[in-house]
């Protein structure tokens, strides 16, 4: 035990970026799921809307339609509508350049939102048409599309993509304050009072309980998760199998005592092998 307690570097150590990378695992893999699902939906909220039909002319043609269907009211954004569906004929616009040409008719149907009113299944209505895409159409007075909420951009905005940075950032703090033990720590001995697999849990995890004594020389008591695939993991089913303690270096914070973490000296990279040139003319 003090064989390995002595291997642990001097402070500032070069730590391995797994254990980083690691730590707190769960955090980082749900927020970077919010954030990558809730861009990827946003992205296509923003497509869908910037691509969907406008009727915005100044002077569209108008028509005679007839009902065919008519929901019943609900509320949208404030409002009352009702989703009706319409059939009219629409008539091809004259071509000056083609005076031979005979404008075809054709029977066109669709659907829209009118505010809810007295509307039923026969009924006239007088159906304005885009004079440059004769597939765009409504009733006069009413909507090609009442936009719920999720289907805006900033809603899966809010909805994930900012919980999922909060749950980043979080991870990245943890990270942060991880290397700070794991550069500039104090070394101590742990004891290792009680090892517990965590259920349902993928990789295996261990749950590790263990007291130490800091530079204030204050007992501390702790805990923090270890993956069981690997050199401490080992160490740790030794132990719980065996029931007895295990003593293994631990590093905390000089500041905060309860930032430590448990580790091996294999967990760190080699110090770099620096060249000292002779100072007294020694070849």
């Amino acid at each position: 035990m003090m064989h390995e307690v002595r291997s642990i570097p001097p402070a500032p150590r070069r730590v391995r970026l797994r254990p980083l990378l690691a730590h707190r695992w769960p955090l980082f893999a749900i927020g970077g799921s919010l954030t990558c699902c809730g861009l990827l939906i946003a992205w296509l909220m923003f497509l869908q809307a910037s691509s969907r039909g406008r009727l915005d002319d100044t002077t569209p043609r108008q028509f005679v339609g007839r009902l065919t269907q008519v929901t019943a009211p609900r509320p949208f954004a404030g409002a009352r509508w009702q989703e009706v569906g319409y059939d009219f004929e629409y008539v091809e616009a004259a071509d000056p350049e083609r005076p031979s040409h005979v404008p075809q008719r054709v029977t066109c149907s669709g659907l829209c939102f009118v505010p809810a009113g007295d509307h039923a299944v026969g009924d006239e209505v007088a159906i304005e048409v885009s004079s440059q895409d004769p597939n765009t159409h409504r009733v006069v007075g009413g909507l090609l599309l009442v936009e719920r909420d999720w289907q805006r951009a900033r809603f899966w905005l809010v909805v994930m993509v900012v919980p999922g940075g909060l749950l980043l950032l979080g991870w990245l703090a943890s990270a942060m304050q991880l290397r700070q033990v794991l550069v500039h720590g104090d070394v101590s001995v742990g004891h290792v009072t009680k090892v517990v697999r965590v259920p349902l849990v993928m990789p295996e995890m261990f749950s590790v309980r263990f007291e130490f004594i800091d530079h204030r020389a204050i007992r501390r008591s702790s805990r923090h998760w270890v993956r069981s695939h690997g050199a401490l993991g080992a160490r740790l089913a030794q132990a719980g199998a065996g029931g007895r303690p295990e003593a293994l270096p631990v590093l905390h914070d000089r500041r905060f005592p309860q930032r430590c973490r448990l580790l091996l000296p294999t967990d760190y990279l080699p110090s770099p092998v620096r060249d000292v040139l002779p100072t007294d003319g020694a070849p």
